[in-house]
């Protein structure tokens, strides 16, 4: 990314305001895009398609988002990043009191994207141990401005995806989550970092009857809380008609596996319908938490 590009993408997402408000007008904001139209920062209730975010020689996704304060936040501290020069994917939930989360999720999407394009263009890096990199980067950046008294305890999810082709390159850290929906049925790629996922997976608790431990948003791993981070990568080979949902736990916490999978069963073609449909499920089961979702369509067809 040039220096030019990269000072215009963050003029455009320090213009990206996250503030709930109730006028219905604001519903119908768009993303806010670089000149060259390659970068798409969130504004606060954006719902935007990006029809051509090309992966090489053979592969395209289509994309669609969305964002929401749900109905019990004042403030939206999730944020999203989708950048076509690099065909990658960035999503971030904030914590932290006041205003304290949405600095360290704007710090992810900013950092991310820019250390994750200078590693992978400028090293023999893998696509893996960049964004891996990128992560690190961002929680150093994090962890710094968190050592100031108003972003005390600040930290933030976040999962970037990078694409080449039919390869799909992940790293996560917390429990935003990454959905690979194939054939009709839906598979969680990412590993959630926190206590429920623990005691999960130490057999105290099943996943049918985790729901109701109120223990789901205590995350074991983020950005900034620690000096150091600690990030998981993965990879998937993705296929014809595959789909790939992005979330906060937003979504995650209030709809149920099967409701996901009924929502994108039922596809008819608007991606930006279907994000609508699945943030409304989450709003009508308690909206407790903002709610973000990326839902992206792959096809081996070039347009």
């Amino acid at each position: 990314m040039s220096a030019k590009h990269f000072a215009i993408n963050r003029l455009l997402t320090s213009l990206c305001a996250l503030e709930c408000k109730s006028d219905p007008k604001q519903k119908d904001k768009r993303f806010l895009r670089s000149k060259n139209n390659n970068s798409v920062y969130k504004n606060y209730a954006a719902i935007s398609e990006i029809h051509s975010l090309v992966a090489g020689s053979s592969g395209q996704l289509s994309l669609a988002a969305q964002s929401d304060c749900g109905r019990r936040r004042k403030v939206n501290q999730d944020r999203f990043h989708i950048d076509a020069e690099t065909t990658l994917i960035v999503i971030a939930d904030g914590m932290g009191g006041h205003r304290a989360g949405e600095v360290a999720a704007q710090i992810a999407v900013e950092c991310i994207p820019a250390h994750f394009a200078k590693s992978y263009n400028d090293s023999a890096n893998s696509a893996a141990e960049s964004l891996k990199l990128a992560l690190e980067e961002a929680n150093a950046a994090i962890f710094a401005q968190a050592l100031e008294p108003e972003n005390k305890g600040m930290g933030t999810t976040a999962i970037a995806a990078h694409l080449v082709d039919n390869q799909l390159t992940i790293a996560h850290i917390g429990d935003s989550r990454l959905y690979l929906f194939r054939h009709g049925s839906l598979e969680q790629l990412t590993h959630d970092h926190s206590l429920l996922q623990s005691l999960i997976d130490d057999g105290f608790y099943t996943e049918r009857n985790s729901r109701s431990t109120g223990m789901g948003h205590v995350v074991t791993r983020a950005l900034g809380i620690k000096p150091t981070s600690q990030v998981d990568t993965l990879s998937c080979t993705l296929q014809e008609g595959d789909f790939l949902l992005f979330c906060t736990d937003g979504l995650s916490d209030l709809v149920a596996d099967w409701q996901i999978s009924d929502t994108l069963r039922e596809f008819d073609g608007d991606l930006a319908d279907t994000c609508r449909m699945l943030i409304n499920h989450a709003n009508r089961n308690g909206g407790r938490d903002n709610v973000s979702v990326v839902l992206a369509s792959y096809s081996t067809a070039r347009e």
